[in-house]
């Protein structure tokens, strides 16, 4: 006997139920094969920094309207010290908030060179790297444009990255942390100039600097936000981590205080934490009015505040001389800071320094050897 139509019709219906779902589950498995297999996002994965929180390199995140992703540009190095192997301090005190706030947030590492040590390579070719992460970025997030967070060498890479790798079109902000942006006259630098490409491009005299400073400091359709520490003992002078710009479009921010972050803490210091956050949320530069915690902003004679809107940004070749500092009431802590660079104390204490000096002595003494084998010879 021939099923009845009744029954006929129930069994197409469950098999056309059971070919939707099979097609739905199809497509679902598809649709993250593709975006697994997104070349973007797959060389974007190759460059994130390793060792860092939840909060970080998320691809599975997804940008919502005002709340750009935020990438994190790292200095030197690249945080390979014995102070940056905890997650936490790996950006992970910068990120947390950010993600807070709305911000798919990701790190990436790049420039390894000499013994793979990340961050000393040519600062050209770590843009490129940089414009690989971020179109990942883009990718993944589905953003249109990104806001970068540069600690040190790390605004150098970021600023090539806007000037001539047309990365103005994906940034809608640049803020930048203790960037070495004429320089930085420091006696480690100069040894480390011996070894690692980029330390050598970020001496003041340097083709590379002389060309990234031509021109406009800003480019167009960006905003930036410059922060400096008169503590600085990397960046010397420290007034070199500004611009020059219009106060449309840029911001310049001298850290005050009795004891304002070094150049390493910059990254996990509350005040400058304060500052990135509302320079990331803002539509613009930084306010030059923010000040963190809601303390109020310095008299006209303090130099611990951004640059007044109507005033054009103040030469970072001119240092402010830290007897005009903000009194211990004003500020992101307030108090008079000695002036860094008198002692070489400071610089000799840090990682670019002991690997710079042990490279030059084993430089050196490998031409001693070789001349003493050639005199033997001869």
């Amino acid at each position: 006997m021939s099923p009845s139509p009744y029954r006929r019709a129930r069994r197409f219906r469950g098999a056309a139920a059971a070919a939707t779902v099979i097609l739905a589950v199809q497509g679902i498995a598809a649709s993250g094969a593709s975006a697994a297999e997104s070349p973007a996002v797959a060389k974007a994965k190759a460059l994130q920094l390793p060792n860092v929180t939840s909060d970080i390199n998320d691809w599975s995140c997804r940008a919502t309207a005002g709340g750009e992703p935020v990438v994190l540009v790292h200095g030197t190095f690249g945080l390979t010290g014995h102070a940056d192997q905890n997650a936490v301090d790996r950006w992970g005190r910068m990120a947390a908030p950010l993600k807070k706030d709305g911000h798919c947030v990701y790190a990436l590492q790049y420039g390894v060179g000499f013994q793979d040590t990340p961050g000393v390579d040519d600062i050209t070719k770590s843009a490129a790297q940089l414009k690989t992460f971020v179109d990942g970025v883009k990718a993944a997030s589905g953003a249109s444009k990104v806001k970068l967070v540069s600690h040190s060498q790390g605004g150098l890479v970021s600023r090539y990255y806007l000037k001539d790798l047309g990365g103005s079109a994906s940034t809608g902000a640049l803020v930048g942390l203790g960037t070495p942006n004429r320089g930085t006259e420091t006696f480690a630098a100069q040894v480390g100039a011996l070894v690692y490409p980029a330390v050598r491009q970020m001496l003041p005299d340097s083709d590379f600097l002389k060309k990234l400073n031509s021109g406009s400091d800003v480019q167009s359709g960006v905003s930036y936000t410059m922060i400096a520490t008169p503590a600085d003992d990397t960046v010397i002078p420290y007034t070199s981590a500004h611009l020059q710009g219009p106060a449309s479009q840029l911001t310049n921010v001298t850290l005050s205080g009795a004891t304002p972050a070094t150049h390493d803490n910059l990254l996990n210091d509350a005040d400058t934490i304060a500052y990135v956050r509302e320079a990331v949320r803002s539509a613009g530069p930084l306010s030059p009015d923010f000040r963190p915690g809601g303390a109020p902003a310095p008299g006209p004679t303090g130099t611990s505040s951004p640059a007044p809107p109507a005033s054009p940004s103040p030469s970072p070749s001119v240092p402010v001389s830290p007897s005009a500092s903000a009194s211990p009431s004003e500020g992101a802590g307030g108090g008079p800071v000695e002036q860094p660079g008198e002692s070489i104390d400071a610089p000799l204490g840090g990682p670019l320094m002991i690997t710079g000096v042990a490279s030059a002595l084993l430089f050196a003494g490998a031409l001693v050897f070789l001349g003493i084998r050639r005199r033997r010879a001869d």
